[in-house]
């Protein structure tokens, strides 16, 4: 599918998000985002997006309400008459001991990590299933969710926030079987690529260290992903396609015997 006069819709993500805002609209691409609390950084990215010709929407949504998801795609169909792509970034990634687990952690992990891009994929399928598909491609849209490499090698501490994108991997492939074959749907799974706040020197060092490639990433390593996915190929469904500087397999050299 090529993106040129596309609609975009990216959810959340406000780093990642401001850089794949950039991108499609390098490629001709008409880009609408949802913001929360904070409107600037998203006022900031698509403000980039207009200087290169294309149109944009910043829209407002609590996206773990389902009608704020029924009233972010209206807004966008007003504006734009159609949803050609959605990238779901929405995310919270918390720390939450299991000494200390309480009902609400879980709550709040699957509210933000599941829930919400849940509610937007249907939504926003919907509407996709109902408009005519994009000429040469024979497609009505593409869905692309977020999940994350440890759920091929869990640490600790995060236990909700894992159960919570363990599920959202398991949507992405359900909802491919049930779209196919008018939509695809794929994930990506990133690594560090824009370390949390306030970690240390130290365990940036053990992240770097902790992978295959012994570096951090950056958002154009995932985000090229994601344009892959985009306008590489309209041949791939069901996916989740792992960025992640081979994080998932241990450090180099991990398991070889010494000889």
């Amino acid at each position: 599918m090529q993106l040129q006069d596309r609609v975009v819709l990216i959810t959340g993500g406000r780093r990642l998000g401001a850089h794949l805002a950039g991108l499609v609209a390098g490629r001709g691409a008409h880009v609408a985002m949802t913001w929360f609390q904070n409107e600037e950084p998203v006022s900031e990215a698509l403000a980039n997006c207009r200087s290169m010709g294309v149109k944009t929407l910043a829209v407002q949504g609590d996206l773990r309400r389902w009608k704020d998801n029924q009233r972010v795609v209206a807004e966008v169909v007003k504006t734009f008459e159609r949803i050609d792509v959605l990238v779901n970034l929405t995310s919270v990634y918390t720390r939450t001991p299991f000494a200390g687990l309480r009902p609400e952690d879980f709550d709040d992990m699957l509210d933000s990590n599941l829930r919400a891009p849940y509610y937007m994929a249907i939504e926003v399928s919907r509407q996709m299933l109902s408009q005519e598909p994009v000429a040469g491609s024979g497609l009505k849209g593409k869905i692309i969710h977020f999940t994350d490499w440890a759920l091929d090698r869990p640490y600790r501490d995060y236990l909700p926030y894992l159960a919570a994108k363990g599920g959202l991997a398991s949507f992405t492939k359900a909802l491919a079987v049930e779209l196919a074959p008018s939509i695809t749907v794929n994930a990506v799974a990133p690594g560090t690529v824009l370390p949390p706040p306030g970690m240390s020197d130290e365990n940036l060092e053990a992240v770097r260290m902790g992978g295959a490639l012994e570096r951090i990433g950056t958002p154009s390593d995932v985000n090229q992903a994601v344009l892959y996915l985009l306008e590489g190929t309209d041949f791939v469904t069901g996916e989740t396609l792992r960025v992640d500087g081979g994080r998932f397999l241990g450090p180099p050299g991990q398991n070889n015997p010494d000889f």
